[in-house]
């Protein structure tokens, strides 16, 4: 679990070589769209969270700020999601000035409610490894 909410953290997350380059493109590519107002604290406008494989439900939950982690997960729910193949990308806005982008894991070890969820709205089959055998 990775919260991004300063131009501090952004480079960190970018040139480290240990996470997926997609999800740092992503990322960059975000920050790049969304931090316009550069006289303002990135945290007053737009916060990312990366979600991983292993992540608890309680901790994902704590740092979203808001259960997202089980069936009919309680509001405010995204206003729109990207499937980018290896990762899901989640957008919040919670205020008129605030938002969140939530990048999730399409992994077995990602929480598999939140996964499954991801997966339905992408209309995408689920893999085979989830999958029962008839």
């Amino acid at each position: 679990m990775i919260s991004i909410s300063t131009r501090e953290s952004i480079t960190a997350v970018l040139t480290n070589h240990q996470l997926d380059a997609e999800l740092r493109a992503l990322i960059g590519l975000r920050a790049w769209q969304l931090d316009v107002e550069r006289e303002r604290p990135l945290d007053d406008t737009i916060r990312f969270v990366i979600v991983q494989p292993g992540d608890k439900p309680e901790v994902i939950n704590a740092v979203v700020g808001f259960p997202i982690t089980y069936d009919q997960a309680e509001q405010p729910g995204f206003e729109w999601m990207e499937d980018h193949g290896a990762w899901f990308e989640l957008a919040y806005v919670l205020t008129d000035d605030f938002g969140m982008i939530v990048f999730v894991a399409d992994h077995p070890d990602t929480n598999s409610v939140l996964r499954f969820n991801c997966l339905m709205v992408a209309d995408r089959q689920m893999p085979l490894e989830n999958k029962t055998e008839t």
